[in-house]
């Protein structure tokens, strides 16, 4: 009988074992694949770090953030394309630069990439839509 519990302790340790593991080899595993992703980062091994220093500048509704619920919309709704453009009117120069770009880059664009939109707030987005890879 005492023969069986240790036997049953041997047992459970090494279940304990196997699962951690294979839980630090999931953790090493998505660490490498989010690192081989291509993320955002500049790809030098540098690392982004609070800082308590405040923001040099805020923006204000004008430079194209919107307060929640809508206030200070450039347009009510996203819009691509000629329609985004002619809804834009007066404010294509300022969406342009607020997205990085001269005003006849993105007209350019919005007429070239019909997946291109332009949020309520100016900020440019895209409507991707995927499709299933096909099955064998």
């Amino acid at each position: 009988m005492p023969e069986t519990t240790s036997q049953d302790r041997r047992r459970s340790v090494l279940a304990v074992a196997a699962a951690v593991v294979v839980v630090a080899l999931a953790v090493v595993l998505a660490v490498w694949l989010t690192s081989e992703s291509g993320g955002d980062d500049a790809g030098d091994g540098s690392v982004a770090v609070p800082s308590d220093a405040p923001a040099t500048s805020t923006p204000s509704p004008a430079e194209g953030t919107v307060a929640p619920g809508g206030q200070g919309d450039l347009l009510p709704r996203p819009m691509s394309g000629q329609k985004a453009i002619d809804e834009l009117g007066e404010h294509l120069d300022h969406v342009a630069e607020l997205n990085g770009m001269t005003p006849e880059q993105l007209r350019d664009l919005l007429l070239r990439d019909a997946s291109v939109q332009v949020a309520p707030s100016g900020r440019l987005l895209y409507d991707d839509h995927m499709t299933p890879p096909p099955t064998p």
